[in-house]
């Protein structure tokens, strides 16, 4: 009987081999660096063998390991040409695009084509984050940012400005489009999202209302969460509109105070690439199919 090492286990190793770390072989087989680890040491454990040394800042490979590498390395190798040379390699271009989680949940997931871009030979790989990646850094190919000012990239279009409103289940307040008032903070639980850059104490300055000495607040990270919190009637979350249009529309949640709009900068959402990225007609055509979800002409816009 054959003794074949887990092909899991083989993959993971040599990309950490070949990366010496851990981190970018997770970030190369887009899985996490747990998810690695545990496969390292399951195959250890079947060979009998360590083959890296966990240090501080990295990994290196024991002399068992240098060996096994070596060998390994070859036999992917010729894994991989075998299957070129039967024509059985995928033509997918895999497109790396990174966006703020709740508008990847509650805006781009409903609207993606994804029948399209696969006859177009394009995968989509999603980096849900709210921060400004770099894109050649981080090997990112289109992003979606969330800021007040304009990004410098060369290739840039605003997808839409920021409308925040305020929400609540239908049963948390005798009826919508209330006045904000002290009288209304004193009985309201407020809930906020910590990385929106327009907050409930920007709101309150702009109606000149002074906040509740001891008002009640509940604090989320991620926006989809204070939504979930404001349907379950724990208080009134202050949301962007297009993240909770559907439940207006159904009555899940109302838009529970009147607050005219904000004046001064504000921040959007806006579509970003760079002059190296878009010389690849797959991120081309990613691009203006996302553009095209706002009513625009599918033209590229430059900064």
């Amino acid at each position: 009987m054959r003794s074949f090492p887990p092909l899991k286990g083989i993959i993971y190793f040599e990309a950490c081999a070949r990366l010496q770390s851990f981190k970018l072989a997770a970030e190369e087989l887009f899985v996490t660096p747990g998810a690695v680890s545990h496969q390292i040491l399951a195959l250890e454990g079947f060979i009998g063998q360590k083959l890296f040394i966990r240090q501080h800042r990295g990994i290196k490979l024991t002399n068992a390991g240098i060996r096994y590498f070596n060998r390994v390395a070859i036999i992917l190798k010729d894994l991989e040409q075998a299957t070129t040379d039967i024509g059985f390699v995928t033509k997918t271009q895999k497109i790396m695009v990174s966006i703020p989680p709740t508008l990847l949940n509650k805006w781009l997931l409903p609207l993606i084509n994804y029948t399209y871009l696969s006859e177009n030979g394009i995968a989509v790989v999603f980096i849900d984050t709210i921060e400004m990646l770099d894109l050649n850094k981080e090997n990112i190919d289109i992003s979606i940012r969330y800021c007040i000012d304009r990004p410098s990239e060369k290739y840039c279009q605003l997808l839409f400005k920021e409308k925040m409103i305020a929400v609540c289940a239908p049963s948390y307040i005798d009826k919508p489009l209330i006045e904000l008032s002290a009288e209304l903070l004193a009985t309201s639980t407020l809930i906020e999202t910590t990385n929106r850059l327009i907050q409930w104490d920007l709101i309150l300055s702009h109606n000149n209302v002074k906040p509740h000495p001891n008002q009640s607040k509940v604090y989320f990270q991620n926006s989809m969460h204070a939504i979930e919190a404001a349907i379950q009637g724990i208080g009134i979350a202050f949301i962007n509109r297009i993240f909770v249009e559907s439940y207006l529309q159904d009555g899940t949640l109302i838009e529970a105070i009147d607050m005219g709009d904000m004046q001064g900068k504000i921040p959007g959402y806006y579509l970003v690439s760079n002059y190296e990225k878009m010389q690849n007609p797959a991120t081309q055509l990613l691009y203006q199919e996302i553009e095209s979800y706002v009513g625009g002409d599918n033209t590229i816009t430059v900064c």
